[in-house]
């Protein structure tokens, strides 16, 4: 099949799938947007004439989150028909694909919920310590302070917990924290 070949196929099996519209533009590959938020992308099996594969894919750099969700796919004869294809999809792709398309935004909807605490408490530190410097990394941001002779780092997970390390600490700033720290756990 060459590319004007499954982008019509791909426009044919949208009006079987409910919920579905394809989405054709040259230079790529077909789609099938779906439902909240799903996509499926359509390939011609080069080697295998007559047939294309169905590809269930996830939102654009949820894969590194996800790892351990499987690749979901299908290979179907196109020379069947778009009716047909639309109900193999519908059966062997649709079911476990959106299960765990569900599982994978809820991780993304979790993360924004995490990135946006992390935040809110950087924010906070930062403005308590403005000469503070920050490093950002996937999951966690660290905060270094100096005060004259002490210093040292507040490590802020996107979980919302977070480790505090202070160096030469005198004994006014080392109540301070202590009484901070009391004062939040009750």
């Amino acid at each position: 099949m060459n590319e004007w070949e499954v982008e019509e196929l791909a426009i044919e099996v949208a009006e079987h799938l409910e919920g579905y519209r394809p989405l054709v533009r040259p230079g790529h590959p077909a789609y099938l947007m779906g439902p909240a938020g799903a996509r499926l992308v359509v390939h011609p099996i080069w080697n295998q004439r007559g047939r294309i594969r169905v590809l269930g894919v996830y939102p654009d750099g949820s894969r590194g989150m996800c790892p351990d969700l499987r690749r979901h796919e299908i290979t179907v004869t196109a020379a069947r028909g778009a009716k047909f294809v639309a109900k193999r999809i519908e059966r062997r792709l649709l079911p476990d694909y959106r299960r765990d398309l569900i599982t994978c935004f809820e991780r993304l909807a979790k993360r924004v919920t995490e990135n946006g605490t992390r935040a809110e408490i950087i924010e906070t530190l930062v403005e308590l310590l403005p000469e503070a410097s920050l490093t950002e990394k996937e999951r966690e941001t660290v905060v270094r302070w100096r005060l004259e002779a002490a210093s040292g780092s507040f490590t802020v997970y996107g979980d919302s917990t977070s480790t505090i390390e202070i160096c030469v600490a005198d004994r006014e700033l080392t109540e301070r924290v202590a009484y901070a720290v009391q004062q939040r756990s009750t």
